[in-house]
């Protein structure tokens, strides 16, 4: 008996397997692509407004007071 199971799952698609290669193969196809762009550049593509990263008016003129 063992051996007729092991006939028929030989030719099985494993769906699982190809899944969890997949879900791989997207992480980490994100992660390099979030670490080789910075997310001025993905601001300054969409809109053509100026982006303000870090907005030191405020700690000037605390500074000033």
């Amino acid at each position: 008996m063992s051996g007729e199971k092991k006939e028929k799952r030989k030719g099985r698609f494993r769906l699982d397997i190809a899944l969890i290669i997949s879900f791989f193969i997207l992480l980490i196809s994100f992660s390099a692509y979030m670490i080789n762009t910075t997310l001025e550049d993905v601001l300054k593509e969409e809109s053509d407004t100026p982006i303000v990263t870090h907005d030191y008016t405020y700690e000037s003129t605390a500074e000033q007071h």
